[in-house]
């Protein structure tokens, strides 16, 4: 009985190290958009979270330098987001398709989803993306 018992746990305790660890609570990290053509790490830039463009597919990477004449990668798409008392996280929105910022949002879904939503031209032009955490 004690021989199978030891090999239960030790069952166990090899399910449970193979198991991928869960991802860190909080926004900081790998984010990608919902058709995984742009990928982006959100870090500390100062005093608030940055989210900067670390990957993109091509036909995103001509968008943007259609709209705003720079390569996607490397750009600033989520600054200075500071977290507010209802726990959604605002900021600055930079969209490089039309060269424009926005204000905006981000609101934690779960562990691994985040909302990015941003208004132009007094909030009359709105648009919201669902990010998912890649790391």
């Amino acid at each position: 009985m004690k021989i199978r018992l030891f090999a239960i746990a030790a069952s166990a305790l090899v399910l449970s190290a193979a198991a991928p660890a869960q991802p860190a609570a909080g926004l900081q990290g790998e984010w990608r958009n919902t058709k995984n053509t742009v990928h982006m790490k959100l870090a500390p830039c100062g005093k608030s979270l940055c989210g900067t463009v670390t990957w993109a597919a091509e036909q995103q990477r001509a968008d943007a330098r259609k709209g705003s004449g720079r390569d996607l990668i490397g750009s600033v798409l989520l600054r200075d987001l500071q977290k507010g008392s209802d726990g959604t996280w605002r900021g600055k929105v930079f969209v490089p398709d039309i060269n424009t910022s926005a204000s905006g949002t981000v609101t934690q879904l779960s562990g691994d989803l985040i909302r990015v939503s941003g208004c132009t031209l007094l909030g009359i032009v709105c648009k919201t993306q669902h990010w998912h955490r890649i790391k």
